[in-house]
């Protein structure tokens, strides 16, 4: 894996040849720091045409209510037209930063989208699905 950005709250990775992006979220981001995190996030699916995206939610944090609304209105519709086809989570073990993706997927799933989520209880298995060939 190539790193792609990082800072105190996250660690962006991909790598070219398997189209795979990775994010590993750690803390409590808020405003411009969630949103700068979420944009790059999209900027590099969108550089490298990722079709697979592993999210390492385990250590994020709550999210703010307003920081969540944008989220809803700005980045899962931009996420949902990108080239992802399969995204693995590992759940955050914070019930708020938990319920706060869970509201954001459950708003990806009134786009019509090719992208296949599911969650794992490790990095392991969630690679091994990943991995697996996708659909021609």
């Amino acid at each position: 894996m190539q790193l792609y950005f990082k800072n105190g709250f996250v660690t962006l990775s991909y790598n070219r040849e398997k189209r795979l992006g990775k994010a590993v979220w750690t803390g409590r981001l808020r405003g411009p720091e969630l949103r700068e995190a979420y944009l790059l996030c999209l900027e590099m699916v969108n550089r490298f045409h990722l079709t697979r995206w592993l999210a390492d939610d385990r250590g994020l944090g709550a999210i703010d209510p307003e920081d969540l609304q944008w989220s809803l209105e700005v980045y899962v519709p931009r996420l949902a037209a990108t080239s992802l086809l399969r995204m693995a989570r590992l759940p955050s073990v914070n019930d708020k930063g938990r319920e706060a993706v869970d509201i954001m997927i459950d708003k990806g799933h009134t786009f019509e989208l090719d992208l296949i989520l599911r969650d794992f209880p490790s990095e392991a298995e969630a690679m091994n699905w990943l991995m697996e060939p996708l659909p021609v």
